[in-house]
């Protein structure tokens, strides 16, 4: 009796303890609860393989991108891509009766977990990257399933820097599926966003369009493929090279200007402010090739300035070398240019051939040091009217440079 009482009365204590667990173990919220047991119904007998489409009836799908941030590598010619790819389509297995499980209008799948389209880059140079894994899907009762994937696609850009840093460079994404054809899958719908998440990016998406294009391809002759091609324009934004490309560019012509403007006299600092032009010249080129790989087979117009302004201010240098050694020596200027000298040009040039005063002439009573005087004068004027000219010529080249190449 003893033993039948100890067995009845354990026996008592386990019921006790399942049916507290029991109680215990019940969730407070009965839409969890109502969807546990969707998820089953839903998942049973459902193949993830086999696309939900029909002989009778295709599967409808909208593609939109959401384009947040790109980025250019010039030395590979790659456009780097950040979007993401919002995917819309109909899986008539997936479909339920709010009413049947409490209301519950939608549901979330795991990726693996039902039939996903294997949308991807055609023109991918690397494996189609999934930035932060796989995401869950949400299905509707109506069957409608939303997915929404951040993605990164490398492709192949040539890049085009004439007109750097103010160039537009444009690349093209074609986005389609893999496997399925026209014949399981119609995108009804394709259609782009701008979402930008990195305005302190170099590069600004100036313009995006997109096209549906259907192609047949020799290994499948009778399954027409479909893909959507994206042409992404971007811009750089030139703000912070100011300061490196541009104001060097205008100092470096006002100081080889400048040159002209020095008196004969101080041809060597002349060469000094020559020099230290042409060392500013070669190390904003340093810094534009350090920035700009030599890989291109285009050339930037602005290197292209600087290139032409180091060969500028290297004639600068040998104009004001003979143009100095021009009013040493001795020998009598010809007939010509004495006749230009003492011409109205220059009046035009404000200035005039001082002759030598009365004074003087008193003074120098040899008329051979007189005659050396007015020769040395008329030389001293025609030095100034090369310089003169020299820096009318040269304002106009950099006029033009700096309109053509630099602004």
């Amino acid at each position: 009796m003893d033993g039948l009482r100890s067995g009845l009365f354990l026996i008592f204590l386990a019921g006790y303890c399942a049916a507290g667990d029991t109680t215990n173990s019940r969730l407070p919220d009965e839409n969890i609860t109502a969807g546990h047991e969707l998820r089953k119904q839903l998942l049973k007998n459902y193949d993830k393989v086999v696309v939900p489409a029909t002989s009778k009836k295709r599967v409808p799908m909208k593609v939109n991108t959401v384009f947040n941030s790109v980025e250019l590598n010039y030395e590979s010619s790659h456009m780097i891509i950040y979007a993401w790819l919002k995917v819309t389509w109909i899986d008539d297995r997936l479909t339920w009766n709010p009413n049947d499980y409490d209301q519950v209008n939608y549901i979330t799948f795991e990726h693996f977990e039902i039939w996903h389209p294997d949308l991807m880059a055609y023109n991918n140079i690397e494996a189609n990257t999934i930035v932060d894994g796989n995401t869950r899907s949400i299905v509707f009762n109506t069957g409608d399933v939303l997915w929404v994937q951040p993605v990164q696609y490398r492709i192949y850009c040539r890049a085009d820097m004439t007109h750097w840093p103010y160039d537009t460079q444009t690349g093209m994404l074609k986005i389609g599926s893999w496997v399925y054809s026209t014949n399981s899958i119609n995108m009804t719908d394709t259609a782009h966003e701008i979402e930008i998440h990195s305005p302190q990016s170099e590069w600004q998406i100036l313009r995006i369009s997109s096209e549906k294009i259907t192609k047949l391809y020799s290994c499948c002759p009778n399954d027409p493929y479909s893909h959507v091609e994206y042409n992404i324009t971007v811009h750089r934004n030139s703000n912070t090279y100011h300061p490196v490309v541009f104001v060097p560019a205008l100092c470096t012509a006002l100081l080889n200007l400048l040159v002209f403007w020095l008196s004969l006299d101080d041809y060597r600092y002349k060469l000094i402010i020559s020099l230290f032009n042409a060392l500013i010249v070669v190390v904003v080129l340093q810094i534009l090739y350090s920035k700009i790989p030599l890989i291109l087979s285009t050339v930037p117009l602005i290197s292209l300035y600087y290139t032409y302004s180091l060969a500028l201010i290297v004639l600068t240098a040998i104009i004001s070398v003979v143009v100095k050694n021009m009013t040493i020596i001795r020998k009598p200027l010809s007939k010509p240019i004495s006749s230009i000298v003492q011409s109205k040009f220059m009046e035009f040039l404000a200035m005039e051939v001082n002759e030598p005063s009365s004074s003087n002439r008193i003074q120098n009573e040899d008329k051979e040091i007189d005659l050396q005087y007015i020769e040395f004068n008329k030389r001293q004027i025609f030095a100034k009217i090369i310089d003169k000219i020299c820096f009318i010529i040269f304002s106009i080249i950099y006029v033009i440079l700096l309109s053509r190449f630099v602004f």
